[in-house]
Order: C-alpha cells, then sequence, then structure tokens
C-alpha cells in the first residue's frame, strides 16, 4: 500500500451541524480522500458553541480561537466577511487578529501532524493565511478557489493581487470549479494558465438521487441559498409576486439563513405572499434530497455565482432547474437543454421562466431528463476525488 500523505485543508468555511451547508462540498472531498491514500486534516474558525477539535466521518477537524470570548467570533460563517472587513477600521483590525491567529494554528497543526502538503480553499482568506507559510514551511501548496475569492479579486485587484501575485505563481496547482472562474484569474494574469484546472466540486451520489418513492409536487418551486445580496432573493420575490397574478396555485419554499433574511421576510409581507412563499431553516442534506424529488423546479439566480450546487444537486434528483445567466451556473445549464437561463436582475424574466415551465410539463421533464443524465455523467464523487488526489501527490513531486 503507498505510503499515506498528510494533506491540510485550509478554509474558512466547513460544516458546524448536522444540515449545515458551509462547506458542504469539502467535507465530502474530505470523506472521499481516504480512498486514495491521502489523510485530510482541516483547519477551519471556530464558533459559538464549536468544539474545538473532533473527528467527523473519519477527519480530523480543528477549529481555531480569534477572540477571547466566542461570541465575538463572528467574521466567519456569516457568508458577508467582506463587508465585515471593510466596513470600518476595527473590521480591518479583527481581520487582521483573525488572519494571525489562523496562521498559528496552521503552524502549530503542520508540526504537530507532520503534514506533508497544503491545500487552501477561497484565496480569500486561505491564501492569505497561507502566503507567509512557504518560506516558513517550504511545504508544496494547492490552492482551489469557489467564487467569492475571484470575485473580490478582480473588484480589488490593484490592491489584493498584487499582495499574492508572487503567492499564486509559487503554486504547486489551482483548481477552480467553473470555467467562469478560470477566466477570471487568467484576466489578471495569463502565466497562471499552466497551473489552472476547472475541477467541479464532488456530489455525493449516495444521498442525491432520484427517489421514486418521493412524488413530485407540480406546482412547488424551490430554492436553497443563503440570505445574500449574491443571490438575489429580492428579485426572485418580486418575480412570485408576478406569477401568483398568472397562477396562484404555485408555490415557492426557501431554504435557507442569512443576514438579509429580516428583508426578504419584510419583502414577503409588502407583496402579501405569505401564504405563497415559505422560508425554512436549512435541513440534512438527506432530508435535503426529499425537497429536490418534490420540486417540480429549483430555483437559483445568483450574481456570478462560482459554480450553483443547489442546481447540480437538484438535476442529480431528478428537478428541472431554472438558473442566472451568470458566472459558474452557465457550466451547468445549457439553455432550453439541461435547464433554462434568465437575464440577471429580471424579475419579468424569471417570473415568464417560472410561468413557461408550470405550464409546459413535457418542456419541464424533457430539462429534467437531460439535466439529470448531464449530472450523473459529470459530478460523480469518486472520479472528482480521485483526480484532486492526483493533484495532491503531483504537488509533493519536486
Amino acid at each position: 500500500m503507498s505510503e499515506t500523505i498528510k494533506l491540510l485543508m485550509i478554509t474558512h468555511n466547513y460544516p458546524r451541524f448536522a444540515g449545515d451547508y458551509a462547506g458542504i462540498f469539502l467535507s465530502l472531498l474530505a470523506k472521499r480522500l481516504h480512498k486514495f491514500d491521502i489523510e485530510p486534516i482541516i483547519l477551519a474558525p471556530h464558533a459559538p458553541g464549536l468544539k474545538e477539535f473532533e473527528v467527523l466521518d473519519g477527519v480530523k477537524v480543528y477549529r481555531f480561537r480569534y477572540t477571547k470570548d466566542e461570541k465575538d467570533e463572528v467574521i466567519a460563517y456569516q457568508g458577508n466577511m467582506h463587508k465585515l472587513v471593510l466596513g470600518s477600521v476595527t473590521g480591518i483590525f479583527q481581520f487582521k487578529q483573525f488572519l494571525n491567529a489562523f496562521r498559528n494554528a496552521a503552524l502549530d497543526i503542520i508540526n504537530k501532524e507532520n503534514i506533508n502538503v497544503i491545500g487552501g480553499h477561497w484565496l480569500v482568506p486561505a491564501g492569505l493565511v497561507m502566503k507567509p507559510l512557504i518560506k516558513k514551511t517550504r511545504l508544496p501548496m494547492v490552492m482551489s478557489s469557489h467564487g467569492t475569492d475571484i470575485r473580490l479579486m478582480r473588484k480589488y485587484y490593484s490592491v489584493l493581487y498584487r499582495y499574492v501575485k508572487i503567492f499564486c505563481h509559487n503554486l504547486k496547482s489551482w483548481t477552480v470549479v467553473s470555467t467562469f472562474l478560470r477566466d477570471g484569474i487568467l484576466s489578471m494574469d495569463k502565466k497562471l494558465e499552466n497551473i489552472l484546472e476547472v475541477l467541479p466540486m464532488p456530489h455525493d451520489e449516495n444521498i442525491f438521487y432520484k427517489d421514486e418513492a418521493i412524488k413530485r409536487d407540480d406546482n412547488l418551486f424551490a430554492a436553497i441559498i443563503r440570505f445574500t445580496d449574491q443571490k438575489r432573493v429580492d428579485y426572485l420575490i418580486r418575480a412570485f409576486a408576478l406569477v401568483s397574478e398568472k397562477n396562484d396555485k404555485l408555490k415557492l419554499h426557501l431554504y435557507g439563513t442569512g443576514p438579509l433574511q429580516n428583508e426578504i421576510e419584510s419583502l414577503i409581507k409588502k407583496y402579501a405572499l405569505e401564504e405563497t412563499v415559505k422560508i425554512f431553516k436549512p435541513v440534512p442534506q438527506e432530508k435535503l434530497r426529499e425537497i429536490y424529488n418534490s420540486a417540480s423546479v429549483v430555483i437559483l439566480n445568483s450574481f456570478e455565482e462560482g459554480f450553483g450546487l443547489a442546481l447540480s444537486e437538484a438535476m442529480l434528483c431528478g428537478a428541472a432547474v431554472i438558473g442566472t445567466d451568470s458566472g459558474g451556473i452557465r457550466d451547468i445549464i445549457e439553455h432550453e437543454k439541461t435547464g433554462l437561463l434568465v437575464p440577471l436582475d429580471n424579475s419579468e424574466k424569471l417570473a415568464g421562466a417560472i410561468l413557461t415551465l408550470s405550464k409546459d410539463k413535457h418542456l419541464r421533464d424533457s430539462l429534467a431528463d437531460q439535466g439529470h443524465q448531464f449530472a450523473t455523467q459529470t459530478y460523480q464523487s469518486e472520479p472528482l476525488a480521485g483526480r484532486y488526489a492526483e493533484i495532491i501527490k503531483s504537488a509533493m513531486i519536486v
């Protein structure tokens, strides 16, 4: 048997509890890596009520403390890290403390666990943590980007990318989950082309599949989201207000939490949609499969989504999908073949797509069938985890 490689996975996002969507795809990847002689060890931020160390599904998870009182640990897991950091001088100071604690914890684990390779997820903040560790540890490093980090890097190019440019050129490999992210990086630095690879995160086909025991509700539309500005939930609510004027039998179920939830709840009341649009807390993945199998259509109309996990999971479960013609969603949906694409921030067009699929069952079933076939062929967990394992092993070759 090959010697096991110890991989430190640095991330600000990793599931905290059953049903938590924060970095859920990373936990699946970590579980799958054992089969390829790689032992993943997770380093993520602590949050109120969490253990500082635990073993989850056979994976070691360390969570570092970055404030004296855990109730003040609010930088990670909220979906608005960059706004907290850039919103004030205090935010910048807190972020600096956060990064220092992150780096110190990484160094401790590198020594304690005899780490062989470091794999960072999201350039910000993982890359900022890893940057000074190259000289200190001499360990090979691999980066993986999932969306928000590249949007930030492009927005603050003049400051952020220049700060991490040398670090990026020293990476052994850089995986991204969509061609949109790859193209975004290359628009800033074409010299990175040789280390970039599009590699979607693996999906758990043991959880997400067509469940024939569940009856699909032709009138049910669903969205698995966070209530943040990027997800454009307000446009979805306005679209459903237009839909309800034409068909009051259609329902929209939203599953998620986030900083803008109160605003969305107010918008639902404004349009008198309380009986039509319902908000539910996040649910475990097994329950999520039931939702995908129950809904006729799953919607994700977010802005420059790095990938669009809810859409690909829904496709595996046989639901038709609607997504925004923006970002990595284009890798998942081929318009009028595997789903419908709608223009960004256009409630009228989104409402039109919803009504079209509600009336045309033949089209809906055709999109669902072709989407299911595409997702089944593209997002199998073992081949994707296996490719990531190859990248990690290649990083160790001098």
